[in-house]
């Protein structure tokens, strides 16, 4: 008998021992981890700036554009989505505009219905496009500041459902300013195939 309740005694011990490592490791969670999360998610909110369909609008020193949006494929994506692919050009006026570019960009699309999606990786997109609006120096993995007055381009993939293909428009925030971001739609809705490379 006295065997069992040691066992039991020891079974509580070990209990109360896990419970208190699980407090420990979620504490440790919410003050190392929550107060970070924004650097993790899309920021939502701001003003944006829009672009006529079709055309370029100046964002934080930069010319943003719409190249083209279309469909691509994907791999394992969710039933009812389709893999769509936005290429987008930008043009830093000066130093200063490539500079506010080097930390990177957020990237999203929205419809009509005003649903968000961000990109995924199990979309592919456009042959030789970079993926990021800075390029990385693969020596220093230092970003490669973009040279003003000429047009860098880069893509984002999505997986969106069917119905919100034909109204997309994209969203694209720089990391450190948080007060506006530009909004580019399409001049025609998404074409059947991959959009252009340039």
């Amino acid at each position: 008998m006295s065997g069992r309740r040691a066992k039991r005694d020891k079974g509580v011990k070990h209990l109360w021992y896990g419970l208190g490592l699980a407090a420990a490791v979620a504490a440790l969670v919410a003050v190392q981890v929550v107060p970070k999360l924004e650097d993790y998610g899309l920021r939502s909110g701001g003003e944006p700036i829009d672009a006529a369909a079709g055309s370029g609008a100046v964002f934080e020193g930069s010319t943003w554009r719409l190249i083209g949006i279309g469909r691509t494929s994907g791999d394992d994506l969710p039933p009812g989505t389709t893999a769509v692919t936005a290429v987008i050009g930008v043009i830093p006026r000066d130093a200063a505009a490539s500079e506010a570019m080097s930390k990177g960009c957020e990237t999203a699309v929205r419809d009509a219905r005003a649903r968000m999606w961000t990109p995924t990786t199990r979309v592919k997109g456009v042959p030789k496009v970079s993926t990021l609006c800075t390029r990385i120096d693969e020596k220093t993995y230092k970003p490669i500041l973009a040279k003003p007055g000429v047009e860098a381009k880069f893509q984002a993939s999505f997986a969106v459902p069917a119905d919100a293909v034909s109204s997309l428009r994209v969203e694209v925030r720089l990391r450190d300013h948080h007060e506006n971001f530009v909004r580019l739609t399409p001049s025609a809705a998404p074409s059947a195939g991959p959009p252009p490379a340039g």
